[in-house]
């Protein structure tokens, strides 16, 4: 069970780093580029979109590994724990 909340734990650090430096890349690259105010404003506009566009994917992705994970998981519990009848057998 542990593992399993390390697991969890460790794709959201992967995941907030990974958002962080999409975010402060477009920043610098946005800040050293020679464009002038228009061009920068609809360059934002336009990373912005792509951007959540990304998170989006990237959350939906992560969603889907975490319900695999997890219902891989709970079948291998219900596999290996002793079934009702079994249990009240042994008693």
């Amino acid at each position: 069970m542990e593992n399993q909340e390390d697991g969890k734990g460790v794709l959201l650090s992967v995941l907030a780093g990974i958002g962080i430096g999409v975010i402060v890349g477009g920043i610098a690259g946005l800040l050293f580029a020679p464009k002038a105010g228009t061009e920068i404003r609809e360059t934002v506009t336009k990373t912005l979109s792509d951007l959540a566009a990304k998170v989006s994917d990237l959350s939906q992705q992560a969603s889907e590994r975490v319900k695999t994970v997890m219902d891989t998981t709970t079948s291998n519990a219900e596999e290996e724990a002793p079934s009702e009848e079994t249990a009240s057998e042994q008693a």
